[in-house]
């Protein structure tokens, strides 16, 4: 890995490395873990608004795939 040097405000850069300290990481790390949050977050935000304007049509043929898929949950495969 490269390390590299980004300018942030000072306020901020204390209060990332208290951050950090609590989660027992480095700044750098705490950064990633941020970042990660930050785009799952996103992910599922965007999931939301793709499921909120499924037509009733879209919704009942998801709904189909998903009983379908359920039901192989039972099938005894890992």
């Amino acid at each position: 890995m490269t390390a590299t040097t980004i300018k942030i405000d000072s306020a901020v850069r204390d209060r990332l490395n208290d951050l950090a300290t609590d989660f027992g990481c480095t700044a750098g790390s705490m950064v990633e873990r941020l970042l990660d949050e930050f785009l799952w977050r996103r992910q599922v935000d965007l999931a939301i608004a793709q499921m909120s304007s499924m037509t009733v049509e879209e919704r009942e043929a998801y709904q189909r795939e998903v009983e379908l898929w359920d039901s192989t949950l039972g099938d005894g495969l890992p």
